[in-house]
């Protein structure tokens, strides 16, 4: 009887989460409720290169998620993205007894700018500073020690990207809201 009672509340609760109106924010089925507008002013933002390898990473997850027509032309493109060089700072923050490091965190940084290219010299409509941290074991292998800092960068990297993308989400969801306020 209990055990009935249980599985009918567990089955009325998923019932009224699944209508309760929310869609996920990452995953497979993300973006697939954006308005219209939001998904054609994204589509028309020309993703600026990016120095170093892990901005080469970071411009080409930038793209695989903007861009929805197949092409990221500068020539007809309404915005422009300039992102800085990733700066990165890698701590020691798990230390032994014998004074040896066992586990690191992985520090990267950005600035990114919105720039409107219909505006002659450029109107920078949003500026933001985003960073991304992630961790890794220091382990007795040199080469795993490197592939796990890898990885931990790969993470902070796509961190970095979500991170952009929402913010540009955001500003073309309401771009009112990030003018300036008039004193």
């Amino acid at each position: 009887m209990m055990r009935t009672l249980i599985l009918a509340l567990v089955a009325m609760s998923s019932l009224l989460l699944s209508a309760c109106g929310l869609s996920p924010v990452y995953g497979k089925y993300a973006n697939t409720n954006m308005d219209p507008s939001v998904k054609s002013s994204i589509d028309s933002v020309y993703v600026d290169t990016i120095p170093n390898r892990e901005g080469q990473k970071l411009r080409n997850l930038l793209i695989d998620r903007m861009v929805l027509s197949g092409k990221n032309a500068k020539a007809g493109a309404n915005y422009k993205l300039v992102v800085s060089p990733i700066s990165e700072n890698i701590y020691d923050i798990g230390i032994a007894k014998d004074d040896t490091a066992t586990r690191s965190q992985i520090r990267l940084s950005v600035s990114m700018s919105l720039v409107d290219t219909r505006i002659d010299g450029g109107k920078p409509l949003l500026n933001r500073s985003l960073w991304a941290v992630t961790s890794f074991n220091q382990l007795a292998s040199q080469y795993t020690t490197l592939v796990t800092e890898d990885d931990a960068r790969s993470q902070a990297i796509q961190q970095l990207s979500d991170q952009i993308v929402t913010q540009l989400e955001l500003y073309f969801a309401n771009p009112a809201a990030f003018e300036p306020k008039q004193p």
